[in-house]
């Protein structure tokens, strides 16, 4: 698809951006490649995705398993506000 230089200069006009001429050449040429990609990604065939699921195959899932932290009670210790089991910080807005 071809983007000429006028279309350059009122999408430049529509953002407020002052451009040269010489970038108006540049952003065409640019604009279009860009374009004729998007182009070329609408023609593949999405109608039948294939579902990908190698991850599966190179590395095994391992158990969900509950651990101990090693440094519970050494990050419990740095707060001074704690609620049961819960440690409280302050709100972050």
């Amino acid at each position: 698809m071809q983007t000429t230089l006028e279309d350059i200069k009122k999408t430049a006009k529509l953002a407020k951006f002052d451009i040269t001429e010489q970038e108006a050449a540049l952003y065409t040429k640019q604009m279009s490649a860009v374009l004729d990609w998007v182009a070329q990604l609408q023609s593949v065939d999405t109608s039948a995705p294939q579902a990908q699921n190698s991850y599966t195959k190179s590395a095994p899932l391992r158990e969900d398993t509950p651990a101990v932290c090693a440094y519970a009670a050494d990050i419990s210790a740095a707060f001074n506000d704690k609620e049961g089991n819960n440690l409280k910080v302050k709100k972050v807005l």
